[in-house]
């Protein structure tokens, strides 16, 4: 498959009136979530995941990401006008946003951010197709080794860059990978650690594990935090968009922001975060005026917001090409895909191309109605974001219970739901990886087959992993980012260590 039929098959979507409306919908909600500190792209997904399972698969995965570029410009909003970030990504955008808002040129901060968030997803896209379709052309040198060999990567990969800790980052991922031990073992078809009860003798629904560990975990730790979104200094909604004049400087800032956000992006625990913030160092040295980065500089606005959104295109590249969620929100676009019965791996794509085609459409369309409406949303969305945030998160709570319940019509899967929330919540609270934690759970099944029929296969002997070339090279990769990770880790110690010694060198009374 050249690049060319991805861009075709997902334009020809665009024909169909019922993805439009999904894209509409998705994309609506996504701004109204990301223009709301601490509803992220992964709880806006929780909110909807249940609801899309009665959803064709290719409008279903058009919605979700729909959502993902309305949250990746929508929480630009709050930055810029209240100084709030919608979420970590746009932290930098709060220093150079809310500094042009307090001088009066919020047109200006706004202006940048919307074409750097449309510029930056739609050049993404290009480069997502031309990326992702080798991968699909690999799939089918993979077996079972090789998958299990990826799904170990993954896994490695989450914890070892994304991880301020990696023995944690570990005990997460194998708590995920026991929760998928719970049910019908997946080759005998024998039920095993049920403790008797009848709900799990088919296992623990994923769906409700994982929408509890990322979301409901999420929105608890949101419950304890008490600022307030209200700002009485919202009141930019006067200004005019910017003169091309004036956006033009931050262009070569945006190409770059671009480029580096989707490659970070790809990443296995990177994700918009990191790259927003290297991209933003990235335009700092290579600008004419770097002294204005941090003091309402235009070029940082621009290089943040496109690295944001261009990072969601990155995301997809490891997802759909090798079946690797690479960030919590990427495990619940797959865990969405499993419920319609598509199998993760590097195959699900190749089998089924209208998956990538929907994902085109779906970022295509929403960039699209961004291109139309975006300027008008981000004067709309001043009101939603001084909305009473105990109220929206009671409502996000009780939407979540009733999609929970929906898929299954179980109220066991609500206890399951907010057990894992209250785990989820207690591994944010002491720094275990949630994101982890969830991958495990969601790979867990398809991980032991995997690794067991791959044994089967030379009669359970593990040197059919190493005999193999590329199962041998993807086990030696994930070696080794296990070993940078640990070696990351006891570095930041040691600095930390340093730092603190000097402190007391320095103030001995202290």
């Amino acid at each position: 498959m050249d690049f060319l039929a991805p861009l075709i098959g997902g334009v020809s979507l665009l024909g169909d009136p019922m993805i439009w409306l999904a894209v509409a919908a998705g994309t609506v909600f996504g701004v109204i979530a990301g223009a709301m500190p601490g509803i992220g792209t992964t709880l806006a997904y929780g909110l909807v995941l249940p609801f899309t399972f009665v959803m064709p698969p290719v409008i279903g995965v058009a919605f979700l990401l729909a959502i993902s570029v309305g949250v990746g410009y929508g929480n630009s909003i709050p930055a810029i006008l209240m100084g709030i970030p919608g979420n970590p990504a746009a932290i930098l955008t709060v220093i150079d946003g809310f500094t042009l808002h307090k001088r009066g040129e919020s047109g200006l901060a706004l202006g940048v951010s919307f074409v750097a968030a449309l510029g930056g997803q739609i050049l993404s896209i290009g480069m997502f197709v031309i990326l992702v379709v080798p991968l699909m052309g690999m799939a089918y040198h993979f077996s079972f080794p090789e998958i299990f060999a990826l799904y170990s990567l993954g896994i490695v990969a989450l914890v070892s860059l994304a991880g301020d800790n990696i023995v944690k980052g570990l005990m997460a991922a194998a708590l995920g990978l026991c929760i998928g031990l719970v049910g019908l073992d997946p080759i005998n078809m024998v039920t095993r650690l049920d403790f008797g009860l009848r709900d799990l003798r088919s296992g623990f629904d994923e769906v409700a594990v994982v929408i509890g560990i990322l979301a409901i975990g999420e929105l608890f730790r949101s419950a304890r935090q008490v600022f307030q979104w209200q700002d009485g200094s919202a009141g930019a909604e006067g200004n005019r968009f910017p003169s091309w004049k004036r956006i033009r400087p931050a262009v070569p800032a945006m190409v770059t922001g671009t480029v580096t956000g989707t490659f970070v992006g790809a990443i296995p625990g990177a994700g918009a975060t990191p790259a927003a913030m290297i991209s933003y160092q990235v335009a700092q040295m290579l600008s004419k005026k770097p002294e204005e980065f941090g003091r309402g500089s235009i070029e940082g606005i621009g290089a943040n917001e496109a690295a944001q959104n261009a990072s969601n295109s990155g995301e997809l590249i490891p997802t759909l090409g090798l079946g690797i969620p690479v960030s919590g929100s990427m495990v619940l676009l797959l865990a969405a895909l499993t419920v319609q019965g598509f199998v993760p791996g590097p195959l699900m794509v190749t089998n089924a191309p209208e998956l990538l085609f929907a994902a085109i459409a779906g970022l295509l369309a929403s960039s699209l109605l961004l291109l139309a409406t975006g300027w008008g949303m981000a004067r709309a969305m001043l009101k939603a974001v001084q909305l009473n945030r105990q109220v929206i998160l009671v409502l996000s709570l009780a939407m979540i219970v009733i999609g929970v319940y929906a898929m299954n019509t179980k109220s066991f899967d609500i206890m399951v739901a907010m057990i894992a929330g209250c785990v989820g919540y207690g591994m944010l609270r002491y720094g275990y990886s949630t994101a982890a934690c969830a991958l495990g759970v969601f790979l867990g099944r398809e991980f032991e087959r995997s690794l067991r029929i791959g044994l089967n296969m030379n009669d359970n002997s593990a040197a059919q992993f190493f005999s193999r070339p590329i199962t041998l090279v993807i086990l030696l990769v994930a070696l080794a980012l296990l070993v940078f990770g640990l070696r990351k880790q006891a570095q930041t110690r040691a600095r930390v260590r340093a730092a603190r010694a000097a402190d007391v060198a320095n103030n001995p009374l202290n």
